[in-house]
C-alpha cells in the first residue's frame, strides 16, 4: 500500500518572495495488516496540523482544536464500513503555536480491493468546506504463499508500557504520515510484520530480513544505508528497524525489504517509496562550485538518479531543441551521456558573458524551492504548471490564492509586473497566470490562461474555476458563469492582491 501525503489546501513552507498564508493541512496514511488467524484489517492515520484549524477558547487561558471526521469505507460502491466521530486535539496556551496532533483508526476487512473515503471538517469553523480524501487499498494475503504488512513508515517508536491501537510486537509506533523526508529528519524508521514464513519455509529455520535503500530511477543499492536481522521463522515475523539518512542526497529512493532463506535464496520482496530533501549536502555541493569549473563539478557526480534530476530541471528554461535533447539524455540512463549534456547546457547558456557553473548554482537553489513548494503527487516540482512556470519567467510579484471561494475550485492567480522567458530571453510586462486545482487532496494546480505569447490562452477560463456551473457556457460569447457576480476572480484577475 502506497504512503501518501495528502496535501488539503495549501502548503505550510514559506518562501520569502512568496506570499503565502498557511491553511488546513492533513497528512494521511494507511497500513494494511494480518492477523494469526487470517483476519486481516487496515490501519488508517491522519496528522492534523494545528496552525490550520480554528482554536476554540475553552477556558479561561486554554484552547482546543476539533474536527468532524467522518470515513466510509466502499466495495464495489457498496459501504462496508461507516464511522462518524469528533477529533479534539491536545489543550494549548499558545494560539501562534497550536499543536498537531494525531488519529488513527482500524477496520478489520476481508482480501478485496476497497475505496476508503475520509471527510474531515473543523468542528470550530463549520463555515468551512469539508475536505475529501480518497483512496484505493487492495487487500491480498495468501496462506500459500509469503506475503507482509505493509512497510509502515514511523515518526518514531518505544516500548508500550500501556497497549494502544499504536502498539505492535511490544512497542508503541508514532505513524510518520508522509514519505517525504526533508534535512532535519536524519533517521528513516519503519514496521514491517512478514506472515507465514514457517509454513513456508519451514517451522524452527533461520533466514535472514535484509533491508536498505536504492536508487528509484535505477535501482541501484545506496552503499552503507541498510543491514539485516536473522530471525527464526513463526506465523507473524515483526521487523522494527531505522536507517541513518543523514548523508543521503536528495532525490527519489526505494525503501526495500527482503527474505533470504537459509540457502542464501531471495524467496520475498516488497519497497516503499520515499523522497529526500538534503539541504547540508545541497550546501556542500554550492561551496565547491565556489572554486570547480562545471567540469570538475559535474565530473565527479556519479550519482545516476541525481544526474537524472540534473538533467530534467532543465525543461522550463529549454528551447525546444534542447528538450528533445533533454528526453534523449534522461531516457540512455547513462552518466556519461548526461554529464556530457548538462555541461554543454551551462556552457552554451553562460556563453561569455557568465560563469557557467555559478549560472548553474543560482538555477538550481530555485529548482530546490519548486521541489518543496510546487510537487504534484510524484510528479517533481519542476514538471508542474506552477513550477514550471516560476522557473521560466522567475517569482510572481504577485501570488493571490483563492483556496476556499464559494463555488470555485481552489485557484491561484500570479502577476508579473515584468518578466524574462527564459527561453528565448523575451521581455513582457503586467503578465498574468492563472491555475486551477481540481483533484483537491494532490495540490496540483493546472494552468488555465495566460496573456503572456505562447502560453494557454483561454478567454473562457472563468468555467474552469467554477465548480460544476456550466450556467451559460453554451453561448460562445459568455465569459463567466452566471450567478457568479458575487466570486473574487474578475476583481483579483483586475488587480491581484
Amino acid at each position: 500500500m502506497v504512503l501518501k501525503i495528502l496535501r488539503l489546501i495549501a502548503t505550510l513552507i514559506i518562501v520569502s518572495n512568496l506570499n503565502l498564508v498557511a491553511q488546513l493541512n492533513a497528512y494521511y496514511s494507511s497500513a494494511s495488516y494480518n492477523t494469526p488467524n487470517n483476519t486481516p484489517y487496515i490501519d488508517v492515520y491522519l496528522t492534523l496540523v494545528g496552525k490550520g484549524l480554528k482554536a476554540k477558547n475553552v477556558n479561561a487561558n486554554q484552547f482546543q482544536n476539533k474536527v468532524l471526521l467522518v470515513q466510509t469505507i466502499y466495495k464495489d460502491s457498496l459501504i462496508v464500513k461507516a464511522n462518524k466521530y469528533k477529533l479534539s486535539g491536545p489543550l494549548f496556551t499558545d494560539t501562534l503555536n497550536p499543536p498537531t496532533f494525531l488519529d488513527a483508526q482500524r477496520y478489520s476487512l476481508p482480501n478485496g480491493n476497497y475505496l476508503v473515503v475520509t471527510d474531515i471538517t473543523d468542528a470550530n469553523a463549520t463555515t468551512k468546506k469539508t475536505i475529501t480524501i480518497k483512496e484505493k487499498v487492495e487487500i491480498k494475503f495468501q496462506s500459500n504463499q509469503l506475503s507482509s504488512s505493509s512497510i509502515q513508515l514511523l515518526e518514531k517508536f518505544q516500548k508500550s508500557t500501556t497497549p494502544t491501537i499504536l502498539t505492535k510486537s511490544g512497542f508503541d509506533l508514532t505513524p510518520y504520515c508522509i514519505n517525504y523526508y526533508p534535512e532535519t529528519q536524519k533517521e528513516l524508521s519503519f514496521y514491517l510484520e512478514l506472515y507465514k514464513a514457517d509454513s513456508i519455509l519451514g517451522k524452527n529455520k533461520n533466514f535472514i530480513l535484509k533491508y536498505y535503500i536504492e536508487n528509484k530511477f535505477n535501482s541501484t543499492l545506496i552503499d552503507g544505508l541498510g543491514a539485516f536481522k536473522k530471525q527464526t521463522t513463526a506465523n507473524v515475523n515483526p521487523l522494527l528497524a531505522k536507517v541513518n539518512i543523514e548523508n543521503l542526497y536528495s532525490g527519489n529512493y526505494n525503501l526495500v525489504v527482503e527474505v533470504i532463506d537459509e540457502n542464501n535464496i531471495l524467496q520475498f520482496q516488497t519497497k516503499q517509496f520515499f523522497q529526500r530533501l538534503n539541504k547540508k549536502k545541497n550546501e556542500d555541493l554550492y561551496e565547491f562550485m565556489q572554486t570547480k569549473t562545471i567540469q570538475e563539478y559535474f565530473g565527479q557526480c556519479s550519482n545516476l538518479d541525481t544526474l537524472k534530476m540534473f538533467v530534467e530541471c532543465l525543461w522550463p528554461i529549454a528551447n525546444n531543441l534542447d528538450k528533445d535533447r533533454i528526453i534523449n539524455a534522461a531516457n540512455k540512463k547513462d552518466a556519461d551521456v548526461m554529464k556530457k549534456y548538462v555541461i554543454n547546457f551551462w556552457e552554451r547558456y553562460a556563453a561569455d558573458t557568465a560563469n557557467p557553473l555559478k549560472l548553474w548554482s543560482s538555477y538550481y537553489r530555485e529548482v530546490q524551492k519548486v521541489m518543496k513548494l510546487f510537487k504534484c503527487g510524484k510528479q517533481a516540482g519542476y514538471y508542474t504548471d506552477r513550477g514550471r512556470v516560476y522557473l521560466q519567467y522567475g517569482a510572481p510579484n504577485i501570488r493571490s490564492e483563492q483556496l476556499a471561494e464559494q463555488n470555485t475550485y481552489p485557484y491561484e492567480i500570479w502577476q508579473y509586473y515584468r518578466l524574462t522567458d527564459k527561453t528565448n530571453a523575451q521581455f513582457y510586462s503586467n503578465k498574468r497566470f492563472v491555475f486551477v486545482n481540481k483533484t483537491l487532496a494532490d495540490d496540483c494546480f493546472m494552468l488555465i490562461h495566460s496573456d503572456v505569447r505562447g502560453e494557454v490562452l483561454n478567454d473562457r477560463w472563468r468555467f474552469e474555476v467554477t465548480r460544476r456551473n456550466t450556467n451559460g457556457i453554451s453561448n460562445p460569447d459568455n465569459l463567466q458563469p452566471g450567478g457568479t457576480e458575487s466570486n473574487n476572480f474578475n476583481q483579483i484577475f483586475a488587480n491581484p492582491q
